[in-house]
């Protein structure tokens, strides 16, 4: 599909409505339209839902009810749905709600509403999409150890693979004490010291075999459990083969590193598009936070506009604020995660990233707001305004 190209799907059993519809949105002359007219949509609705560069408009037939109840069902849509029905069915609306349409249009009004509906959700669409189309390299690393670099990067990661839609690669570099699998229940069937030893032969569809893959848009690179690689026993050349063929198969690669600074992180690091540091609200930390600035950016020559610094288990009633952080570190790129401790053990004990099992909570939020500018995306607008519109 070539780029900024939107898909327009037309269902329905009416042929001639389906027609008047086209017509009204002839004007979108850079999409690929497609009428598909049947007395039976349930099968159209479940194939062509899948494209997140498609909006789809759902004329209803008389099985409303029954249609949007399997809409609901489809748990992989992607596609941007507006429904056309009857809008004073209470049972139509409150199931269209829940399958989360981006809006629902009275079949009586749709000559006069369809095309700025349509309009405003493709402009939409393809805002978000020119911003996520970007590759970029993250790496997260602990200021001290057991600051809780694992944990940021797992959340991040899942959050950048569900809010925007994306493909992701978590790897993860502690080589010896990794254990980032466990925050998503993951043994590896092949480790990255496998992958790297057989780089050479390697190509993006064979890189495939090695990753554990979470769900649809997030992979995991791993450590083997049962064998410790020491530092200077991975070639920083074959690692680097290794990031250019997750940079063609994934939008965005998360990279969970040791605090150590060698050739292998110094290499992660300089390449990476940002580096978060992540410190908790102590004396101690803050100053490990200040040195580690220090080298990546007087050793390392890594600009400062590339590093960030993130608080986690940041208490507000602590006496060490953030402005006191930005005074000790010099720096003011400065992002905080509530401390939720008993949801972070909970997570952690199922094997679920936290921003999953209890998306709605502060910590999760706060997440989400930091995966936002740390992949430098844009997050889709859950689809409230459907019933906050019918509300008002």
């Amino acid at each position: 599909m070539a780029e900024n190209k939107i898909n327009l799907v037309l269902i329905g059993d009416d042929e001639r409505i389906l027609e008047k519809q086209l017509s009204i949105l002839s004007y979108a002359h850079d999409t690929k339209s497609k009428i598909i007219c049947s007395k039976s949509i349930i099968d159209s609705i479940s194939k062509h839902t899948q494209d997140e560069h498609s909006i789809v408009i759902i004329n209803l037939t008389t099985n409303g009810l029954q249609e949007l109840q399997f809409l609901n069902n489809i748990d992989s849509k992607k596609s941007a749905i507006i429904i056309i029905g009857d809008q004073q069915n209470i049972e139509l609306l409150s199931q269209a709600i829940r399958a989360g349409v981006k809006d629902f249009i009275d079949y009586r009004d749709f000559e006069s509403k369809l095309d700025g509906v349509f309009c405003n959700i493709k402009k939409s669409i393809s805002h978000v999409y020119n911003k996520n189309n970007v590759k970029q390299l993250n790496a997260i690393i602990n200021a001290k150890g057991g600051s809780g670099a694992s944990f940021i990067a797992s959340n991040v990661a899942y959050t950048l693979s569900k809010e925007a839609n994306l493909k992701v690669a978590l790897v993860d570099l502690d080589l010896q004490f990794g254990s980032l699998g466990l925050n998503f229940d993951k043994v590896p069937k092949y480790s990255i010291a496998e992958a790297l030893n057989a780089i050479e032969d390697l190509d993006s569809i064979s890189l495939e075999a090695y990753m554990s893959k979470y769900n649809e848009n997030l992979s995991l690179l791993l450590p083997s459990p049962a064998d410790i690689l020491l530092p200077g026993e991975i070639n920083v050349s074959y690692l680097q083969r290794l990031l250019e063929l997750l940079k063609i198969n994934y939008s965005q690669t998360v990279v969970d590193l040791p605090r150590l600074i060698d050739p292998v992180s110094s290499m992660i690091m300089e390449q990476a598009d940002q580096v978060t540091l992540v410190v908790q609200q102590n004396l101690a930390q803050f100053r490990d936070g200040r040195r580690l600035i220090h080298i990546l950016n007087k050793d390392l020559d890594i600009p400062l506009d590339k590093i960030s610094i993130v608080i986690n288990r940041y208490d507000p009633k602590n006496s060490l604020r953030i402005e006191d952080l930005k005074n000790i570190v010099n720096h003011n790129k400065v992002y905080t995660i509530a401390n939720d401790f008993e949801r972070v053990a909970s997570a952690s004990n199922l094997g679920i990233p936290l921003c999953e099992s209890s998306p709605n909570s502060k910590i999760a939020q706060d997440i989400k707001e930091l995966a936002k500018n740390l992949g430098k995306v844009e997050f889709q607008e859950k689809r409230k305004s459907l019933f906050n519109r019918f509300l008002s």
